[in-house]
């Protein structure tokens, strides 16, 4: 006869924990601003420069040079070129304003009054990698398109890039009805917009040139945790699977010697299965407040 599970299935408010929770529950890591990964790398015509730096070159900070200076910290996309960039320790949420920053190197040529020199690349986002949402743009103003604004912002010089004083160009992810997403898609604009780019003498500088990206609203990413008991003693080994409703796959994870396990990094919007052994799986949901869910077995 196979053992049953008695199965306590609660989710816990970020730091609203009941006593005897486990502590891990309490404390869920904070993610930082900026992008962690970089997915994909598809240089166009004239790219090259900074790739040989990549992912490191594109994460963290910005290193802007201000209004009549564009930065060297950056890659090069080449024309048409494009890159596909990912939050994995946080997610970018709809908040008042803007949400996500995109930092290229535009500059003003000659001097302050002078044009913008511009690289522009097209901006779409995306909840799971899969679909992908562009924003719309006005090709003659170069709104909605990311490399038309000068950077401020350095790691040196205490300017805070995530406020409009650090530069960069800013995104709503609301208006285009998303709640949160965690996948940035720059594709250089290339032949379809004129922007001054297009008439230089690019060498292996070609096409848009990003310097970094941060989420101005972001929560961590969700997790799921537990313990696994017989008895009232921890069981060891024990393998708990996890699997999002939209899922085919399902994770795994085995226990510690204290019967505990944790599912880790998991889409803070979406109801997820948990099982062990042979018992139907437990229901928990987890969303943008409430991002922590707590499933424990007891085995007879």
């Amino acid at each position: 006869m196979r053992p049953l599970a008695k199965t306590c299935v609660c989710a816990a408010l970020a730091g609203l924990v009941p006593a005897g929770a486990a502590a891990e529950l309490s404390a869920a890591r904070k993610g930082d601003a900026w992008l962690d990964r970089v997915r994909e790398f598809a240089p166009g015509t004239s790219a090259g420069f900074g790739a040989e730096e990549l992912p490191g070159i594109v994460l963290g900070m910005p290193e802007g040079l201000g209004d009549e200076q564009g930065s060297l910290d950056v890659v090069s996309l080449g024309k048409g070129g494009s890159i596909v960039v990912s939050f994995d320790d946080n997610a970018v949420v709809d908040g008042p304003g803007d949400d996500l920053v995109i930092f290229e190197n535009a500059f003003h040529a000659g001097s302050i009054p002078g044009p913008v020199f511009t690289e522009y690349a097209f901006v779409e986002v995306s909840r799971d990698g899969r679909q992908w949402l562009a924003f719309p743009f006005d090709a003659g103003s170069g709104a909605g398109l990311a490399g038309q604004a000068p950077v401020y912002a350095t790691s040196s010089n205490g300017i805070d890039p995530l406020d409009a004083a650090g530069g960069g160009d800013r995104f709503d992810i609301g208006a285009l009805g998303l709640d949160l997403v965690r996948f940035v898609r720059l594709t250089d604009a290339g032949d379809q917009i004129d922007d001054y780019g297009n008439h230089s003498f690019a060498g292996t500088k070609g096409g848009f040139d990003l310097d970094a990206a941060a989420a101005i609203h972001s929560v961590p990413l969700a997790r799921v945790l537990g313990v696994v008991t017989q008895n009232g003693l921890p069981v060891a080994g024990a393998i708990v699977q996890l699997r999002a409703q939209e899922e085919s796959r399902w994770r795994r994870r085995r226990t510690r010697s204290d019967g505990s396990y944790r599912f880790a990094r998991l889409f803070p919007s979406a109801s997820y299965a948990v099982r062990t052994g042979e018992e139907p799986p437990q229901q928990v949901y987890l969303d943008l407040e409430q991002r922590q869910g707590r499933v424990d077995f007891e085995l007879d």
